[in-house]
């Protein structure tokens, strides 16, 4: 079983990092797998190439064995929707059980993506809950996870609320301070950090 982390990583932060390795553990995933989107549909185009925010990925995951930088949006181009992407990777790997990561902000607006209900014929989705985000506990309430079940004994269309671990890092923060020139070692890691000063991003 594993993870799709999809998002525009722009940039890429600690704050990531961290969730996907607690995801990982918690539900005993094989990997997370990053999945930066070409055009993401459910917000503005980021203003950083796709090519950079892969090579940020690239950078920010290598340390972590089971962490793996997924191309799929960016080599296919054009919206990033998740149920193409799911049934491409489904085609590939049919036996695989895979689990969509997403907030609880995105959650709250799942009815409106583009086929909700066949991703969930997919996928598990992982709903990460943080403060100040309430939940929307009546969409697909037939499909969410009761006590005593366990994801892995489903192969999709189960849906599950994880609360994150609190985390203050935010990619629209840091791109903000670093336009001021303000510093960002907190929440950057060191060869993401060293990348966008050299290649004077986000100024």
């Amino acid at each position: 079983m594993k993870a799709l982390f999809g998002g525009t990583f722009n940039p890429i932060h600690n704050g990531h990092l961290a969730l996907a390795g607690e995801v990982a553990e918690v539900f005993q995933l094989d990997c997370i797998e990053f999945l930066p989107s070409y055009q993401p549909v459910h917000r503005g185009q980021p203003e950083t190439s796709p090519e950079i925010r892969k090579q940020l990925v690239e950078l920010a995951i290598a340390p972590y064995p089971g962490f793996i930088l997924n191309t799929r949006e960016l080599d296919r181009g054009g919206p990033s929707y998740a149920y193409d992407t799911l049934r491409g990777i489904k085609a590939d790997e049919p036996e695989t059980t895979i689990c969509w990561l997403m907030g609880a902000d995105s959650f709250n607006s799942f009815p409106g993506w583009h086929q909700p209900a066949g991703i969930l014929q997919l996928a598990h989705l992982i709903v990460c809950l943080r403060p100040g985000v309430e939940l929307d506990k009546s969409i697909f309430p037939q499909n969410q996870l009761q006590p005593g079940d366990k994801l892995q004994d489903f192969g999709a269309g189960k849906i599950v609320f994880h609360p994150m671990q609190p985390n203050t890092c935010s990619a629209t923060a840091i791109r903000q301070a670093l336009s001021t020139g303000q510093p960002e070692d907190a929440c950057l890691p060191a060869p993401v950090l060293e990348f966008i000063k050299q290649n004077h991003l986000y100024e």
